[in-house]
């Protein structure tokens, strides 16, 4: 069979959850998951999620819901229901905030093979804008200027793979994913429950990472809630050496916990069962050093970044037909998400290992749901843009039932609803792209605001200085 032909078959076993017995919501949580026996079992492929797209979007999984790495599914307004409590009338109640977490579009892969890359990445169709200006109309604006990535014949260096890209990069998919996902948020929380306004105000509130990949998908999704705006939006981040998110700020505990939860006997079994994969495909890309071989995030990265941006995946640079085989990387992805599930859900030190990567963050939410249940909220609609290493551990601290790898603008939407409850106020449901999520402590589509705040508050840390050492 020819690559494409391999590519066709891929995409098509992608699509085939109902055929398989999957539910698109049973996708999000594959029931094996934390046994090293999900990573080896060849015969469930992908567990029905998608891991293919085209070069331009919007891409959207079919049917609608099912986990797709390329672009995750996130409410929309055919799919978008009440709580039952509302739509069956047992109290009465309203939308007042609307907390929204979403890792950024589709993007180039960060890790390029050790070896080089086989074939070149394209992304003259997509500008990445880089420019500054004063603060009013009536200082200096500014002429728009976008990076363009190029090569100069004299420069004896190579960056390993030819083409347009920065690596990482949005793509165009991902601008245009990004758009239709600020479109779809729109006619949920706008027009159908009048919570976002017509306009940006006072009461909307936006964050991002210091990096171009979350910026950039700050600009598309919005750009999908508010197609008509004229003005500027700031866009909070923190200084980068304290950051929260995105692992900014510095703390040795994040270190010596990871190696310690990456020396137990699961974590050895999973590199026992991979070790023939893991063995093969350093061979073939070159790819044998420790950070390739410890763990599958950069081959994971690499496949996934291509597959989902219309690419093929890789062959040796030596012997052009020797490559990656779909099986090959459908086991990549397995091993990914058993190893996301084990970080964030299932390892022995996970309290911890949360409190250190994303307690501060996860406190930020927090204090922000105690304010609405004070009823001293100064915010209705607050939307953050973050990574994959900022979802995963807050899945992990609402305590998610199985946790597949964060996918490409995977998100989190905490709803609290003002109701004429007399007991409890303040309501709150939990979607995690579009669905209601399945927890250890139940599914999360209607509880009291107070008992969400208190499943989240053992994982802000009462001291951090002290934690990290």
């Amino acid at each position: 069979m020819s690559r494409l032909g391999f590519g066709i078959a891929f995409g098509l076993a992608g699509l085939a959850s109902p055929v398989l017995g999957w539910t698109a919501e049973e996708t999000f949580y594959p029931a094996t998951l934390n046994d090293t026996a999900y990573i080896s079992n060849s015969s469930i492929g992908t567990y029905g999620g998608i891991y293919q797209a085209a070069t331009t979007g919007p891409t959207g999984g079919s049917p609608y819901g099912t986990y797709d790495y390329c672009s995750m599914p996130h409410p929309r307004v055919q799919e978008y229901e009440l709580p039952e409590a509302l739509s069956k009338g047992h109290v009465l109640g309203k939308l007042v905030y609307l907390e929204y977490l979403q890792r950024h579009q589709r993007r180039s892969p960060y890790n390029i093979l050790p070896g080089g890359e086989n074939e070149a990445y394209d992304c003259d169709n997509v500008r990445p804008y880089l420019y500054a200006g004063a603060d009013t109309s009536s200082g200096i604006q500014p002429i728009p200027m976008y990076a363009q990535t190029y090569q100069d014949p004299t420069n004896p260096f190579t960056p390993g793979v030819n083409g347009s890209c920065q690596y990482p990069q949005i793509t165009i998919g991902g601008v245009q994913d990004g758009f239709q996902h600020g479109k779809d948020l729109w006619s949920v929380y706008g027009e159908k429950l009048g919570l976002i306004p017509k306009q940006p105000n006072d009461r909307t509130w936006f964050r991002s990472s210091e990096s171009a990949l979350t910026q950039g998908s700050a600009g598309a999704v919005l750009r999908g809630v508010w197609p008509f705006y004229q003005g500027a939006l700031p866009l909070h981040q923190m200084v980068s050496s304290v950051d929260t998110v995105n692992e900014g700020y510095s703390c040795s505990a994040i270190s010596s916990t990871l190696s310690a939860l990456e020396s137990t006997s699961e974590w050895n079994d999973h590199l026992a069962v991979t070790e023939e994969l893991r063995s093969t495909l350093g061979s073939m890309l070159g790819a044998t050093s420790s950070s390739w071989q410890d763990t599958f995030d950069h081959f994971s990265d690499n496949f996934q970044a291509r597959l989902c941006n219309g690419y093929e995946l890789p062959c040796s640079l030596t012997n052009s037909s020797n490559c990656v085989t779909m099986e090959m990387a459908e086991e990549v992805f397995r091993a990914g998400d058993w190893e996301w599930n084990y970080y964030w859900r299932t390892n022995p030190d996970v309290v911890k290992y949360i409190q250190v990567v994303e307690g501060l963050f996860i406190g930020e939410i927090v204090a922000r749901l105690q304010a609405v249940l004070d009823g001293k909220s100064s915010l209705d609609y607050t939307h953050i843009f973050i990574h994959d290493g900022d979802i995963g551990p807050v899945l992990g601290a609402l305590g998610i039932d199985a946790l597949r790898w964060p996918a490409m603008a995977s998100n989190i939407a905490f709803e609290v609803w003002e109701t004429n409850d007399q007991s409890n106020r303040y309501y709150a449901r939990v979607l995690y792209s579009g669905w209601a999520l399945k927890t250890i402590h139940g599914t999360l589509d209607w509880l009291p605001l107070a008992d969400l705040i208190d499943i989240m508050s053992p994982y802000v840390p009462e001291d951090i200085v002290s934690l990290c050492g």
